[in-house]
């Protein structure tokens, strides 16, 4: 096979995109025609190129320091029946699932829900409005009395971001909710990562909700583009619900993402875009600026 001679093309610029697509718009500013803001107020332009991430060595250094991880796929099951919990906890397991979430009141019937199930091998986790008894339990506890900070749904990135590390400080896990924008998402958990790095909490769990949309269509496209951008991004695990509440698909697209992408491990696939790194740059910097 003949050996690429990319020398053959042509070099490229900000400036010289900036000429064509002046003549395209003739003659309106690109700068002012082309650009637009996302869900964090934040301006994005048409265009990125090295220019734009000559100053980000900090974020360079930081992400090629630290460990990759292997992501997990967890399952949310809420616990009213013993036996019928403990149904769809196996079959969540057999699946492919890493982890279930129990959404659980009574811890007396929290023992016969995980009959069967060998707790040394998966994450089990716990979500509950009051105390429940945990021993035995290897994933994070309690979302409202426990060691796990549960953010709810917030819309506003920087909000999210925010709340993230402003209230973190005494938990091990995170429980957030992704963005339906998929670079977004992939810069909001970036940033994440690195204001939690500056505070000496790498080791943070990041766990990520795929939201609900109200159109059951829509939702086939979501879990996949969410779900990739939430691991591209470094979410510790990810939970993929549908619209129709069926569990088998939501494994299904798991397991293909992880089997068949081969991104089945986080090592920051996305240092080099331009875009992503700008905008990451730009998430940190807005945050930063709101702590203060």
């Amino acid at each position: 096979m003949k050996e690429l001679n990319l020398n053959i093309f042509p070099s490229v610029s900000k400036e010289k995109w900036k000429q064509l697509a002046e003549k395209q718009l003739k003659g309106a500013d690109p700068s002012a025609k082309l650009t637009w803001l996302n869900a964090a107020k934040i301006e994005i332009e048409a265009y990125y190129d090295q220019e734009d991430t000559a100053n980000l060595k900090y974020l360079h250094d930081f992400f090629s320091q630290i460990n990759s991880h292997k992501w997990k796929l967890y399952e949310e099951v809420q616990v009213l029946n013993a036996k019928q919990a403990n149904e769809k906890i196996l079959k969540a397991l057999m699946g492919g699932c890493d982890g279930i979430i129990l959404k659980v009141e009574d811890d007396q019937i929290l023992g016969p829900a995980l009959e069967g199930v060998d707790r040394t091998i998966c994450d089990i986790s716990l979500i509950s409005s009051k105390e429940v008894d945990s021993v035995g339990l290897n994933g994070f506890k309690n979302t409202v009395n426990g060691n796990c900070l549960y953010l709810g749904q917030k819309d506003d990135p920087i909000d999210q971001l925010v709340s993230s590390v402003s209230k973190i400080s005494n938990h091990s896990y995170l429980y957030r909710y992704a963005f339906k924008d998929f670079f977004l998402e992939i810069a909001s958990i970036r940033a994440l990562r690195f204001l939690l790095g500056t505070k000496g909490l790498s080791n943070i769990h990041i766990h990520t909700q795929i939201r609900i949309h109200e159109s059951t269509e829509h939702q086939w496209f979501l879990n996949t583009s969410s779900a990739i951008a939430s691991i591209l991004g470094g979410s510790h695990s990810i939970d993929l619900p549908t619209a129709m509440g069926d569990s088998r698909i939501s494994r299904n697209v798991g397991n293909l993402i992880r089997e068949e992408s081969g991104i089945n491990e986080y090592s920051d696939q996305c240092r080099g875009s331009f875009y992503i790194e700008a905008l990451t740059d730009k998430i940190v910097n807005e945050v930063n600026s709101k702590l203060k």
